[in-house]
């Protein structure tokens, strides 16, 4: 019996059977050091990926991924994301101002949902308002990006 509950123990353990992924994106800090204005950025969409069935249960497939990119991303300056038109399945972006990580390109944000394990995605309609904030916290002009998908069908040849 012993050997039984170790046994699954270390199967069920295993971090071969977990997902994860790095952080995308880091904290900015407010109430620091600089006297940058921020000023209003431009973004675009630079990829929309949906999940998937890969017919592992315990692979990542089953994530969306959104990245949006600023055009002309100036320094030192972090931004807040929120939805302010539409409806999304899940809770996309933090209340918090934040940065790309370190190892993304320059304006890079890329945001990370569980978009669900299935051939067949639903479309989704939002706009996003993107808000430019200082170190010292004074905070910029918003833009606003409109984020879609048409979503994904189940091929044709799938019966099951």
């Amino acid at each position: 019996m012993k050997q039984s509950i170790a046994i699954l123990i270390v199967v069920f353990s295993s971090p071969a059977w977990a997902c994860s992924f790095a952080r995308t994106t880091e904290p900015f800090e407010v109430n620091g050091p600089g006297s940058i204005e921020p000023r209003r950025t431009e973004f675009e969409v630079a990829e929309i990926v949906r999940g998937s069935d890969d017919g592992n249960p315990h692979s990542c497939s089953d994530a969306g991924v959104i990245t949006l990119k600023a055009l002309d991303p100036p320094a030192e300056t972090g931004f807040i994301f929120e939805v302010v038109k539409g409806e999304f399945e899940d809770r996309l972006f933090t209340e918090e101002p934040i940065t790309p990580a370190d190892f993304k390109e320059p304006g890079e944000f890329t945001f990370i949902w569980l978009d669900g394990s299935s051939y067949e995605q639903g479309p989704f309609d939002i706009v996003v308002q993107v808000t430019p904030i200082s170190r010292t916290g004074n905070v910029g002009e918003p833009t606003t990006l409109n984020v879609s998908h048409p979503g994904t069908k189940k091929p044709w040849w799938r019966f099951w």
